[in-house]
């Protein structure tokens, strides 16, 4: 996937953590109920197409090679006995056919291994009878067969595989463009039926939305402020990190983000015209963007 796809993605996983987290809250609104069913089968559909993607070429070939190696070992058994056999009984031809060893495949091609496999198997058949006292019996040829059947139905080449990950690839597309339509559906029922009367819920609802173009390493600061007492979201708060005097204000969600700083301890301030100035020391990670809850208490 591209990365903004994958930013998407890890949004989405967001979203339905949160719809998880108030599936009570929203059980009493059906058509709501019903959108985020749609979304999530949707959701489902995509994780599907993108382990689809992720199908290596090298597993295809490893998880065939597995079969023929099982296919293989099991023939070999029975057909070391069946030599003996032809040897006591003076048939040379067979004799030699079945003078096989794990390695003699080694060096095939998978087709002429499956080839070899059958033949031998398809000889020691025709014999069954004769090789009862030397413990090869029916039910060895019919598990064989079912080796060598598994063998050649498996996933069966590299070529195969880059064809299935790139029907993959093209739904993805389609799946991420009916996701977001999913989520359109649900911004129009969610946030005006509870923005007034759980803000902060919506508030906690928008966060999900918010698609990040961080990269993995990112180091900094995301504040949310709200009013101590109504914890209503404050806007306009001007957040300032001293030491490297780095600043930004909050937007309509009481939120702000800032980045690409380095990692080590500072000094952050929040000031706001009507409250009481919030300080605080913050021990910032390598790679992390810290989140904080700031509550500003009014004068």
């Amino acid at each position: 996937m591209t990365k903004g796809q994958t930013a998407k993605v890890n949004m989405y996983i967001a979203v339905m953590l949160f719809f998880a987290k108030y599936e009570t809250t929203f059980a009493s609104f059906a058509q709501l109920v019903d959108e985020i069913t749609d979304f999530t089968g949707i959701y489902n559909d995509l994780q599907l197409e993108i382990a689809r993607q992720k199908l290596k070429i090298s597993g295809v070939v490893t998880t065939k090679d597995t079969l023929l190696e099982t296919a293989v070992k099991m023939l070999v058994k029975s057909a070391r006995k069946a030599r003996v056999w032809a040897v006591k009984s003076g048939n040379a031809t067979l004799a030699a056919q079945f003078d096989v060893q794990i390695s003699t495949f080694s060096d095939m091609t998978q087709s002429v291994v499956l080839n070899s496999l059958t033949t031998i198997n398809a000889a020691i058949n025709t014999n069954i009878a004769s090789l009862t006292t030397y413990r090869v019996v029916a039910a060895d040829v019919t598990a064989i067969t079912a080796a060598i059947a598994a063998a050649s139905g498996s996933i069966g080449t590299p070529k195969q595989a880059i064809t299935t990950r790139a029907v993959a690839t093209d739904q993805i597309v389609v799946d991420i463009i009916a996701c977001d339509g999913a989520l359109e559906l649900i911004d129009d029922l969610l946030i005006p039926e509870y923005e007034d009367s759980n803000a902060v819920m919506v508030h906690e609802y928008h966060l999900s939305r918010a698609i990040s173009s961080l990269g993995s390493h990112a180091t900094g600061l995301k504040p949310t402020v709200t009013d101590s007492v109504t914890e209503a979201l404050l806007e306009d708060v001007l957040v300032t990190i001293v030491e490297i005097s780095r600043s930004a204000v909050t937007d309509i969600n009481g939120v702000v983000l800032i980045t690409r700083m380095k990692p080590g301890t500072y000094h952050v301030t929040c000031t706001k015209v009507g409250y009481v100035e919030y300080n605080t020391i913050i021990e910032f990670e390598l790679g992390k963007v810290t989140s904080l809850a700031v509550a500003m208490v009014s004068i």
